[in-house]
C-alpha cells in the first residue's frame, strides 16, 4: 500500500538526515515503489550527487532492508550516483582485456566526476562505428589525406569524442535496476556500429516504446497500471512479462499513411 511506501520513505529520509548524508541525496530523482501492490515488496532507488557518499549510503539502505525483512517486507534497492563527464581523450588503438592483442577499435579515456569523486573509464569505439560516422559526415573520400596531414589522433578526437560524450551521457542517464555503474569492473564500455547507428538517428519504434513506458508511469496512470499488473500476477521487475501490458499505452495522433503500432513486443523486437 501507498502508506507503507510513504513510511519507508520517511524512515530513510530521517536516517539519511541523522547520518549527515541527506545533503548528498537528490530526492526528486530518487523513487519509492510498491512492486506487489500490497506493501510487502518494495523498490527504492536513492540517487546521490556525490559519489564519495556511496559506500555510507549503501550501508544505510542495506541495514534498513535487513530490519524491514524481520517485518515481512522485502526491500530491493539501487543506490547510485549522478556522474558528469569531465574529459574525453583519444589514447590510441584498443587492446584486448589481457592487453596482448590490438583490436579494430579506437580507445578513449574518459574522466567522470560525481561531487568530489573522480573515476576513469575506457570507451572502445569499433572501426565499424567510426566508418558509419565518417559516412554520415561525408568524410569517406577525404579522411585518409586528412589523417596524414593532422597530428596523430587529432581527427579522431574532433570527430568521435563528441559522439562518445553523447553515448556515455545516455548510459549514465539510465536509472533503476538496469543502470550502468561505472565503478564496477571492467571499467570500460564498447561503442559498436549498432550503437553508432542509434546515436545518429534513433528509430521510430524506439521512440514509440519509450513513450509508452513513460506514459505508464505518469502519475494519473501509474496506480491503475500497477494494480492491473498485480491482478494478473505480474511482477514489475519481470520485463518480458510486463512488455505486452505496455501495448495498452500505445496510440496517439498519426498523420496520413503512418502505421499505428499495437504491440509493444513487436516494437521492442
Amino acid at each position: 500500500m501507498a502508506v507503507i511506501v510513504d513510511q519507508v520513505q520517511t524512515l530513510l529520509e530521517r536516517r539519511f538526515q541523522e547520518a549527515n548524508l541527506s545533503q548528498f541525496v537528490k530526492w526528486d530523482y530518487s523513487q519509492f515503489l510498491d512492486l506487489s501492490w500490497g506493501g510487502r515488496e518494495l523498490f527504492v532507488e536513492v540517487v546521490l550527487t556525490d559519489g564519495s557518499a556511496l559506500d555510507e549510503a549503501e550501508k544505510l539502505v542495506r541495514q534498513t532492508a535487513e530490519e524491514l525483512a524481520h517485518q515481512g517486507i522485502e526491500l530491493d534497492s539501487v543506490v547510485r550516483a549522478l556522474w558528469e563527464i569531465e574529459s574525453i581523450e583519444y589514447s590510441g588503438r584498443s587492446k584486448t582485456p589481457e592487453l596482448r592483442q590490438y583490436r579494430a577499435a579506437a580507445e578513449f579515456r574518459v574522466v567522470l566526476r560525481s561531487g568530489s569523486r573522480h573515476h576513469q573509464v575506457l570507451v572502445h569505439v569499433f572501426s565499424g562505428a567510426i566508418d558509419i560516422l565518417r559516412h554520415k559526415l561525408g568524410l569517406n573520400d577525404s579522411v585518409a589525406s586528412l589523417e596524414r596531414e593532422l597530428p596523430d589522433g587529432h581527427l579522431l578526437n574532433e570527430m568521435v569524442a563528441p559522439v562518445v560524450r553523447k553515448f556515455l551521457e545516455q548510459q549514465l542517464a539510465r536509472g533503476g535496476t538496469g543502470y550502468w555503474n561505472p565503478l564496477l569492473p571492467p571499467y570500460q564500455v564498447d561503442l559498436t556500429d549498432t550503437d553508432m547507428s542509434f546515436l545518429l538517428g534513433q528509430s521510430t519504434a524506439f521512440d514509440e516504446l519509450r513513450q509508452a513506458i513513460s506514459d505508464a508511469f505518469d502519475p494519473p496512470v501509474v496506480d491503475s497500471f500497477l494494480s492491473s499488473l498485480s491482478a494478473s500476477g505480474i511482477k514489475l521487475r519481470d520485463f518480458d512479462a510486463v512488455l505486452p501490458e505496455l501495448s495498452n499505452m500505445l496510440g496517439g495522433a498519426y498523420r496520413k499513411s503512418e502505421t499505428f503500432s499495437t504491440s509493444a513486443s513487436n516494437l521492442y523486437s
